[in-house]
């Protein structure tokens, strides 16, 4: 089963002047080279080995070497390299090939060819650099989330080595800390005011200048800055922009704008993003009347918009806040003043709410200062549409021209999700990419923009678009729908969402997704409902076994934290025990299963009445019985189970929380469930638009075949009434609720953890 595994330890902090190893990581990328750097304390040879595989690393390339105290910094930059190409590597030989095959991690792929509109992905994070539980904890549930396909680019909005930035606390916080991702995933990094306290960007002195080798000559697109303090890259179809909002002047006669000003007017991607560490509009744990955010706000954001900015990021308030979509606020600040003017489209932004914003009419912006050190703030900047103080992380999805940013939970949730869009269109964002589990229930997801007819088509295909399958032939255009997939398997799978009066509005899933035999999935999503007891009386005695009759709501659930989803009641003196229970059906023979539990300060877990796991409960679980041991503030758990324990049907999951005494100030709980299933694989022949042997496709009845599909007409269905009676799917509208399956009951079908569009999401906290 796919699971994210803490792979490096953590070092205990070394005196600021101390110098250690680091492992290898990517900088500068472009669409024909890469950097490599790394540490050494010894003296190994300086060459990097690369090749198509890790058996086959032939191709040698030196390194310069710059020592720093006690160790080398050794910089190799591999060039002639293939567009979108996969290379793997190895550090530290005097002649490749090497003796033994490299490490599987360490590898690489160049950027695409500008203007590329095929998807990609890249990681937010800001405001990390502690080392501790919490910053840990964002990484895994960002690697959880994205375990079936991992961040492209890491974009990091600034403070990655607290306090000061020293050597020492960036090994210890950033380059210990992030060394599985460092070393496949290039890092492109804004300075924060840590970095800046030992780092100087007038002179590009210090330990933040030190470790990053970032494009100052345009090397990986756009204008040359001549500085490593910003600069600006192209990946794929978007033009990325990074400033200094600490420590370089921020005049609009200044270097840096005027260094921006011409790196706009030569830029010429579909997209534009800019970020950097002061965020210019926040009412976290800091506000945006204060002088760094003062300035980029009126002197920076009308040259960003004036050029048609898309998304600009931000740190340094050590919360989550996205805005509605803004033009025109560079002088709005707190309490008000003015500052709603700046709304241009007031609606949500989620495709599961009011729709998406059109990226032409404005800017989003969005502070992403939750990635690890303490959060806090009141969260009510009238500019924002969606804010949590929790720590957190966003993976932000660009395929074609639509751009999708979701804020994921150091607990795993996915709590937030807004959509820009570039045109008109219907656009597919789920599947799009990921691994399914033959025959599963998938939710296919699409986003319309523009008029339509109110109705669409909805087909699939397993050999990449050379032909179609109807799923449903005429069908509400609410965006949402249930497809029972084919128990087939395809690493070629595509969705198609077509108006049936206009067949030019179509979408298509960006990338494509896989059927398997078997696969991980989640059965139980960080952050989902649960029902729920927290009365000062024990519940009924079947409480383990039986569900319906209790409150239920999203996780996390508790009290005291101010970052709960869902508030229980808090007596005083506490009541020792609350309680937790939901249903999750199974289908297939499930090959492992894990749970993951964030508590405080003690829990038990049951499956169908049988206790199987728990944390600080020796003294018993009996209801006026206290937890026997006190826990970390939201401690989280990873328990392996026995998969036997979940045969194929349905089962009730159930939970007991325990405070530590009756004077504890705070109660948590969530709970994620993961497994891998397997199932059979039908025979070849028996799915309509599958490949037979013979290179031909079997229709079944109700399939539109072929490159003509989108323009077939709306009778294609059985009976030929349009109602695609018998295309093996459920429609109906959205779910009020996003990600929420369970209707009725809490009743949940088996949900696959997949890479793009749908996945595992809870309700934002109001």
């Amino acid at each position: 089963m796919k699971r994210v595994a803490f792979w490096l330890a953590l070092v205990a902090a070394a005196p600021a002047a101390a110098q250690s190893p680091r492992a290898p990581y990517l900088q500068s990328a472009s669409e024909d080279a890469m950097t490599i750097v790394w540490r050494s304390d010894t003296d190994p040879p300086p060459n990097v080995c690369y090749g198509a595989s890790p058996d086959a690393l032939d191709d040698i390339v030196p390194a310069r070497v710059t020592r720093f105290g006690a160790v080398d910094q050794l910089e190799a930059r591999v060039t002639g390299l293939t567009p979108a190409t996969r290379y793997f590597y190895s550090v530290g030989h005097a002649a490749c090939p090497p003796a033994t095959s490299g490490d599987p991690n360490q590898h690489f792929t160049t950027a695409p060819v500008a203007g590329t509109r095929g998807g990609f992905r890249f990681w937010v994070v800001g405001d990390s650099g502690t080392g501790g539980t919490a910053q840990r904890n964002v990484f895994d549930a960002m690697r959880a989330e994205a375990a079936d396909l991992p961040p492209d680019l890491f974009v990091h909005v600034g403070d990655m080595a607290y306090d000061r930035g020293t050597t020492s606390e960036f090994d210890v916080g950033f380059y210990d800390m992030y060394a599985p991702l460092l070393s496949n995933t290039p890092v492109w990094p804004a300075l924060g005011n840590h970095e800046g306290a030992s780092s100087d960007s007038a002179t590009e002195s210090g330990p933040y200048y030190e470790g990053y080798v970032l494009p100052t000559d345009g090397r990986s697109g756009g204008v040359p800055s001549g500085t490593e303090a910003y600069y600006s890259f192209d990946y794929a179809n978007v033009h990325f922009i990074v400033l200094d909002s600490y420590d370089s002047p921020r005049s609009p006669m200044g270097a840096m704008v005027q260094w921006l000003e011409m790196d706009l007017a030569a830029a010429d991607a579909e997209w534009l993003i800019a970020y950097w560490h002061h965020p210019p509009y926040t009412d976290g744990t800091h506000q945006d009347d204060e002088s760094q955010q003062e300035d980029m706000r009126r002197q920076v954001l009308p040259v960003l918009e004036a050029a048609g900015v898309d998304l600009i990021l931000a740190g340094h308030s050590h919360i989550y806040e996205r805005s509605y979509l803004l033009r025109g606020g560079y002088y709005a600040g707190l309490p008000g003043g003015g500052a709603t003017a700046a709304i241009v489209d007031s609606g949500d932004g989620r495709p599961t709410g009011d729709g998406p914003y059109a990226s032409e009419a404005g800017t989003l912006y969005v502070v992403a200062g939750h990635g690890g050190t303490g959060v806090g703030g009141t969260g009510r900047h009238p500019l924002m549409a969606f804010t949590e103080i929790a720590n957190g992380s966003c993976l932000v999805d660009v395929e074609g021209g639509l751009l999708t940013l979701r804020n994921v939970r150091a607990d795993g949730a996915v709590t937030d999700e807004v959509v820009l869009v570039k045109e008109d269109g219907i656009f597919v964002t789920a599947p799009s990419g990921g691994s399914y589990l033959a025959g599963s229930d998938i939710e296919v997801l699409w986003t319309s923009v523009g008029a339509g007819s109110g109705e669409v088509r909805v087909e699939y295909s397993l050999d990449d678009g050379a032909s179609w399958t109807v799923i449903a032939d005429r069908t509400a255009d609410d965006g949402a729908l249930t497809w029972s997939s084919p128990r087939r398997m395809t690493t070629q799978g595509r969705v198609r969402v077509t108006d049936t009066v206009d067949a030019a509005r179509s979408g298509t899933s960006a990338r494509a997704f896989t059927l398997s035999a078997e696969t991980d999935v989640t059965l139980v999503p960080a952050g989902g409902v649960w029902e729920y007891w927290d009365d000062a009386a024990a519940p009924a005695a079947d409480w383990l076994t039986t569900t319906g009759g209790w409150s239920s709501g999203p996780a996390q659930l508790g009290y005291g934290d101010g970052d709960e989803a869902t508030v229980l009641a808090d007596e005083d003196p506490n009541v020792p025990s609350a309680y937790f229970r939901r249903t999750v059906t199974v289908d297939g023979d499930l090959l492992s299963l894990s749970a993951r539990v964030v508590f405080d300060d003690g829990f038990a877990l049951f499956v169908d009445g049988v206790m199987v796991g728990g944390a600080n409960v020796d003294d018993g679980v009996g209801h006026d019985t206290f937890a026997s041991a006190t826990s970390s503030d939201n401690e989280v758990l990873t328990l392996d189970l026995d998969p036997s324990l979940l045969p194929a049907g349905e089962h009730v999951i159930a939970v007991i929380v325990k405070q530590a005494n009756g004077s504890s100030s705070d109660l948590s709980f969530d709970l994620s469930l993961e497994a891998r299933v397997r199932v059979a694989i039908d025979p070849p022949g028996t799915d309509a638009g599958v490949p037979d042997a013979d290179g031909g496709s079997t229709p079944s009845d109700g399939a539109v075949v072929g490159p003509d599909a989108a323009t077939a007409g709306v009778d294609a269905g059985p009976g030929g009434d349009g109602g695609g009676d018998g295309c093996g799917c459920r429609v109906g509208a959205r779910p009020a609720t996003p990600g929420w399956l369970a209707l009725l009951g809490l009743a949940v079908v088996v949900r696959i953890r997949r890479a793009s569009g749908a996945r595992r999401r809870s309700s934002p906290r109001p």
